[in-house]
């Protein structure tokens, strides 16, 4: 029960079982008995200790679960079940000993034997409290019965609880390899055969345990199956949370990866580039391959790639990746490519072949004008802005006269503020630093004036009466005009010949009205309306005066 194969805190209770064994063949007295209270008490405390350890691994197990539920699921699953069936197993023999004791000592009920003790936790009744201790007509009656060669079966006897540790034992036993030492641990601590005494006499288990034995001895042998219940469950989910990784890298995907500062660079700048396995083991550096002069990666078997031609090794930083740098001397297209070699658990060295390109070209800007080449003050100009190579959130436009600001991905928005010239300049960051990209001149403009139109007519032209009574309003059209604009009619002057003389109206708003509209109703055949000093408010702020419209009634 000692034996060299088992961990040392399953050597200790086996130990104190030893001594157990030993007082019971001595046939001693009830105040010697009374020693087993000691014993019960420490594994009692044992028992607890063990809860509150496996307590705190499943609260690590369901961490790691939390963090990579696919990789962690099938392990934790079996840690739950391990657990389910060790909480059930050990309430089930604190069923026990409450039934042994609330039999022998005839209590009221169970209730006075099973309770919560200070800390809050499922106790049994302390054996120190418990007058019957030398008992054992009552504890074999109930658990062996009359005939220890046949012990009976039913609810809380030695029976059942021979079957359930056995199926606690075979549970855990397939949950680890069957040659492992904590199934060696298991088949010898779990250990049902038949046994013999020290007459040499063939027993089972049963009888072998609890026939003609004191209650507080039984409640002591009782005690020390928990613990076995709470070790093994230790051991077996210890090994499902170190199976976790036993034969993986400590992370759950391996790819090489190639991260650069840019892709794209200048004549004279440097290229450079992190080389690494995205998740990598800072505890060894993998030896990463790139080939030179023409050589080349042999992608011939997959499973086994290979560098040929010229090929040299990169230097690695102390957090394991490779350091690639180089200079952009002339412009064009470089790559890189090459093999990651690194050491996985068990020995095998494993290949990922990586590619890296970049660009080296000389310094460039594109800007361009969506609508034309002119800005027009008072509207929104649409702009594009980008530098090849550069990223669009490294750009940095600016503008001497005016404001420019982002409009979607990669457009921008012009407002200029005065007539004559404006220059955008593009600035970038490239390579952790501030470079000019190049810059272009616009001109700036005023939106040109709208044309007036009455009735569909502008300038000088002629109207039927119809045309001329069906107008409601002035209009200020912006014609061969890129810009969405509407622009209203402030007031005019409107004036006509009446019998020879010469009337005017000042009209507010837009609208043929007053008695503009009056004379207009009462034309006649060859009269003449004029709507002159049209005034106009535009987007860019200013008052205009239109040129005047002039119409005669056909």
């Amino acid at each position: 029960m000692a034996g060299g194969k088992l961990p040392p805190r399953q050597k200790m209770i086996g130990m104190m079982y030893l001594v157990l064994t030993a007082l019971l063949a001595m046939n001693v007295s009830k105040d010697i008995l009374d020693a087993f209270i000691l014993v019960n008490t420490g594994l009692e405390k044992t028992k607890s200790n063990f809860k509150d350890k496996n307590d705190s691994d499943y609260n690590s197990f369901e961490k790691s679960f939390n963090e990579n539920k696919q990789k962690v699921e099938p392990y934790w699953n079996k840690a739950q079940d391990v657990r389910k069936s060790a909480n059930e197993i050990v309430d089930y023999i604190d069923q026990i000993k409450a039934n042994l004791i609330f039999q022998t000592d005839k209590l009221e009920s169970l209730e006075k034997v099973r309770g919560k003790d200070a800390n809050g936790k499922d106790t049994i009744l302390g054996l120190k409290y418990v007058s019957s201790k030398d008992n054992y007509d009552i504890p074999t009656n109930i658990l062996i019965g009359a005939e220890p060669g046949k012990p009976k079966s039913g609810e809380l006897t030695a029976s059942e609880l021979k079957q359930k540790m056995e199926a606690f034992s075979n549970k855990l036993t397939g949950y680890v390899p069957a040659e492992s030492i904590i199934a060696q641990s298991l088949k010898e601590v779990f250990d049902f055969s038949n046994k013999k005494d020290a007459s040499g006499t063939d027993n089972n288990w049963e009888s072998m345990n609890f026939y003609h034995i004191p209650l507080a001895a039984v409640i002591t042998i009782l005690s020390k199956m928990q613990t076995d219940v709470r070790n093994a469950e230790s051991d077996v989910v210890k090994h499902l949370m170190s199976a976790i990784d036993a034969s993986s890298f400590k992370f759950n995907k391996l790819a090489p990866a190639v991260i650069a500062n840019s892709n794209y660079i200048l004549v004279g700048d440097s290229f450079k580039a992190d080389v690494f396995l995205a998740a990598f083991d800072t505890t060894q550096s993998p030896v990463i391959y790139y080939s030179k002069d023409g050589g080349d990666v042999d992608l011939t078997d997959p499973s086994n790639p290979t560098m040929k031609g010229a090929y040299d090794s990169l230097p690695n930083s102390a957090d394991g990746k490779g350091l690639i740098r180089t200079k952009g001397n002339s412009e064009g297209e470089v790559t890189y490519k090459g093999l990651i070699n690194i050491k996985a658990p068990g020995g095998k060295v494993m290949k990922f072949p990586w590619k890296t390109t970049f660009q080296v070209a000389r310094p460039t800007t594109t800007i361009s004008a969506t609508k034309m080449n002119v800005f027009y003050i008072g509207v929104d100009n649409p702009v594009s802005v980008s530098a090849p190579g550069v990223p669009a959130d490294k750009v940095r436009p600016s503008i001497s006269n005016g404001s420019i600001s982002k409009s979607g991905k990669d457009g921008y928005v012009v407002r200029v503020s005065n007539p004559g010239t404006a220059k955008i300049t593009v600035n970038a960051e490239v390579d952790g630093s501030n470079k000019k990209m190049g810059d272009m001149e616009f001109r700036v403009k005023r939106i040109p004036n709208p044309v007036p139109y009455v009735g569909g007519k502008t300038g000088s032209e002629t109207i039927t009466l119809a045309q001329l009574k069906a107008s409601a309003t002035i209009q200020a059209k912006m014609e061969n005009f890129d810009f969405d604009i509407s622009v209203t009619v402030q007031s005019y002057v409107f004036s006509t010949s009446i019998q020879g003389a010469i009337v005017e109206e000042k009209i507010q708003g837009n609208r043929l009205a007053g008695k503009a509209l009056d004379y207009i109703n009462s034309a006649k055949k060859n009269q003449k309306f004029y709507f002159e000093k049209i005034q106009v408010k535009m987007p860019d702020g200013t008052v205009r005066e239109l040129s005047p419209v002039s119409l005669k009634v056909i």
